[in-house]
């Protein structure tokens, strides 16, 4: 049962962190008038990619709307958060079943 809920907590917090990251950088450039925005997946295929390339998908982002060195390093720094997010959450997990 434990690894159960592991792979659940896990799917749930690193797919919300990555909607989260992703739909907010979206509307960051939506509200800069960004044309960046049109590198990015459109609305109707996001939720697909998201849940289809997993934590690829944010790397995959930042290099398809930056396509530039800053785009690289959103991508490194945003795959660690992500990361790093879902260990804590797991370690969380493991305390409490114990």
């Amino acid at each position: 049962m434990h690894d159960v809920l592991e792979i659940l907590v896990s799917w749930v917090v690193s797919t919300s962190f990555l909607f989260g990251v992703i739909i907010f950088d979206e509307r960051r450039m939506e509200r800069l008038e960004d044309p960046r925005l049109e590198r990015a997946w459109p609305p109707s295929s996001r939720a697909s990619a998201i849940i289809g390339f997993g934590v690829l998908a944010l790397p995959l982002h930042f290099l398809r709307t930056r396509r530039s060195l800053i785009g690289l390093l959103l991508a490194i720094g945003f795959t660690a958060l992500e990361l790093l997010v879902e260990t804590i959450a797991l370690a969380g997990l493991d305390a409490a079943m114990s």
